[in-house]
């Protein structure tokens, strides 16, 4: 199931698939023999502009599928078969689309990025900074906290106890692993306000290696291809 923003992106691609279809019919001859071009040429630069647009906010200027469109934009595209070139790739797009493979792009990043953030965390707490190093593992918990409300459909714009409570009611997991995210976040809270002496060096040296644990399981190992969490082939 998307989610609302994809889903929207995904029916505004059908509109143009749609479109493109009915601009495919209208070509018709030119004053040149055998030579048929479609004759509606604002319609026409209407929908290229449209299909543009929406195939570089869904999938980003650096997508395949943007790069792709962009040589087809090169030729001439007075021709039905162009039209239907162009369709074709809005087709393909929109199966991507909602077969989730945007999501796993987006996790396969969020993954290095979550790696990256627990690293630096770690790395403070061997230099004896506990307190940003737990900070920093809160960051990371409610970032991923975020996405997995994205991926249920929840309203990620909720405090970061709340989407706890509303992931496990959902069964996201269970009621065990909520319990233990809400200590995670409490020590989070205790760093956030000052409050440095609810927490040691060992809870927080404990803290990242679970939080880590957790956002391998219950996020990145979601995405799997014969048991490689790099290639996200197919989700479990």
């Amino acid at each position: 199931m998307l989610n609302p923003k994809d889903q929207q992106y995904a029916e505004r691609i059908k509109e143009l698939i749609e479109e493109g279809q009915v601009i495919a019919t209208l070509e018709k001859p030119t004053k040149k023999p055998g030579i048929k071009t479609i004759q509606d040429n604002y319609r026409l630069q209407k929908w290229l502009t449209n299909v543009e647009q929406i195939v570089k906010t869904t999938f980003g200027q650096n997508s395949l599928q943007f790069q792709n469109l962009s040589e087809l934009l090169k030729g001439s595209t007075y021709y039905a078969s162009a039209v239907r070139g162009i369709t074709g790739l809005l087709a393909g797009a929109l199966e991507d689309l909602e077969k989730g493979f945007l999501l796993e792009k987006e996790i396969l990043i969020a993954g290095e990025i979550f790696k990256s953030v627990l690293d630096q965390a770690s790395y403070l707490l061997e230099k004896g900074h506990k307190d940003p190093a737990a900070m920093l593992a809160r960051v990371a918990l409610e970032d991923a906290l975020k996405r997995m409300a994205r991926q249920e459909i929840i309203d990620d714009k909720q405090n970061t106890s709340k989407l706890n409570d509303e992931l496990k009611n959902l069964g996201r997991y269970k009621k065990h692993q909520w319990r233990t995210i809400q200590s995670w976040l409490d020590i989070g809270n205790s760093a956030a306000h000052g409050q440095f002496y609810d927490y040691t060096t060992d809870n927080i040296k404990n803290l990242i290696e679970d939080i880590e644990e957790f956002i391998d399981t219950e996020l990145m190992e979601r995405y799997t291809c014969e048991g490689h969490k790099v290639t996200f082939c197919t989700k479990t």
